[in-house]
């Protein structure tokens, strides 16, 4: 199996499948490399996505609880100990005195403090983005404190680098931080790009969470970085603020669905910085 582009999701994909989110992948690749590249394409580069979703849902925290993180607001104590101060970080003092006096929407199941921000985070962002949010930081917190989790993940992602010549890893939201962990536990794979979407490797709480944050993975000729500045998962803004040398791309519009992952992948930008890391583009 050649593999010339290869992919890493993001969080709550536990119900889909890797051939299932690589066909969704695929188009939305070839459409950002058509734009970038001003030309029909008829082909996209060979690309395989590195599946992980499964990994969560078959894997008990310690709360005993399995599944999906992001749609369950019971968090244990240390979880929400953890959590609030990350949650918080994404919206100012204004918008969380805003929601405070709204009337009380969603979230009711959540402990109060935590409902407030999440209700500014839909405010903010658009609805249903303090959830996203959550779901997003929960499974980022567990992949980083679960050894046992984070070995089975990271298994997932040496098994398709394992498969040709890899010019480029793209990392979606958690994937980001994943593909992170790639490059910095496997010094001797080179690429010529790293291209991350949406990603909350900026959040404190994340950059406490990680073995090494100070880490610049050197193993990518280029690290490139877009956001869409709606998506809340990525509101710890440009990168380069806190690893030099990462090139954040011009910001994008993904329209009603800000995180979305073939929305940043459709993108020109996202594009471009693939055609760069490509010898040729075509079939």
């Amino acid at each position: 199996m050649s593999v010339t582009l290869a992919g890493i999701h993001g969080v709550g994909q536990q119900q889909l499948g890797r051939h299932q989110l690589q066909s969704q992948w695929g188009p939305a690749l070839l459409d950002g490399l058509e734009r970038a590249s001003g030309r029909l394409l008829d082909a996209a580069p060979d690309f395989r996505l590195a599946y992980y979703g499964d990994v969560f849902a078959s894997f008990t925290p310690a709360s005993g609880r399995k599944g999906n993180p992001a749609l369950d607001l019971d968090l244990t104590e240390e979880e929400l100990a953890d959590l609030m101060p990350a949650v918080r970080e994404a919206v100012s003092d204004a918008e969380l005195a805003a929601a405070e006096t709204a009337p009380v929407k969603g979230y009711t199941r959540a402990p109060r403090p935590l409902q407030v921000v999440l209700r500014a985070l839909d405010r903010r962002y658009g609805q249903h983005a303090g959830g996203l949010y959550l779901g997003n930081l929960r499974q980022v917190r567990r992949y980083l404190q679960d050894a046992e989790l984070k070995a089975a993940v990271d298994a997932r992602v040496r098994e398709i680098m394992g498969h040709g010549k890899v010019r480029a890893l793209i990392g979606h939201s958690l994937g980001s931080v994943v593909g992170f962990e790639y490059l910095r536990q496997n010094p001797e794979t080179e690429l010529r790009a790293f291209l991350t979407l949406g990603s909350p490797l900026g959040l404190r709480m994340v950059r406490h969470l990680m073995p090494d944050p100070h880490h610049r993975p050197g193993n990518a000729a280029v690290w490139a970085n877009l956001r869409d500045p709606r998506d809340p998962v990525a509101s710890a803004g440009d990168l380069s603020a806190f690893w030099p040398g990462v090139r954040d791309l011009p910001p994008v519009d993904n329209g009603g669905d800000a995180h979305s992952a073939v929305r940043y992948l459709s993108k020109r930008e996202a594009g471009q910085v693939l055609i760069e890391s490509l010898e040729t583009v075509g079939p």
